[in-house]
């Protein structure tokens, strides 16, 4: 048995979980899901790959600040998938505990517009094992920052 919890969605359109084993490509399948977002190190399990778009984003989950461009990486592929609303996305790491839901707190932020704690609450509410280091987050709110600066700079050149 899995000791990973299933995958949960934590807003219209947007999931979050661990790696996905014979339960969650099942479970994917029947509840519809377009693309898969794998941040872990591994590469995606084939049989997911036979079934939606698969984007491979790797970072190690070493405690240490994640770069712009992953972040930059992740929430591209995320806006074209939630682009057309009758897709869906999964984001995961190995376990669903800091990479996956970091990367969803960052596309909830960026792309619906969510406050810090909403993004938190989201996840943490459906996804009770998720943590979000400090450090992560700092790194992420450092990309939104970014990126907030710049737009703002694109629209006053």
């Amino acid at each position: 048995m899995n000791s990973i919890p299933p995958p949960v969605e934590v807003a219209d359109r947007i999931w979050v979980g661990g790696t996905p084993d014979a339960f969650t490509i099942e479970t994917l399948h029947t509840q519809g899901i377009t693309h898969v977002l794998n941040v872990s190190t591994e590469p995606e399990n084939p049989a997911v790959n036979l079934a939606v778009r698969v984007e491979w984003v790797p970072t190690i989950d070493d405690f240490l600040p994640k770069p712009i461009s992953w972040f930059r990486r992740g929430v591209a592929f995320a806006a074209r998938a939630l682009n057309d609303p009758s897709q869906k996305i999964y984001i995961h790491c190995r376990e669903g505990r800091h990479r996956g839901p970091l990367m969803t707190y960052v596309i909830l932020r960026a792309l619906r517009g969510f406050t810090p704690t909403e993004a938190r609450r989201a996840i943490s509410a459906k996804r009770p094992v998720a943590d979000f280091p400090d450090v992560y987050l700092t790194s992420a709110e450092t990309y939104l920052r970014h990126i907030t600066h710049s737009s703002t700079a694109d629209r006053t050149d």
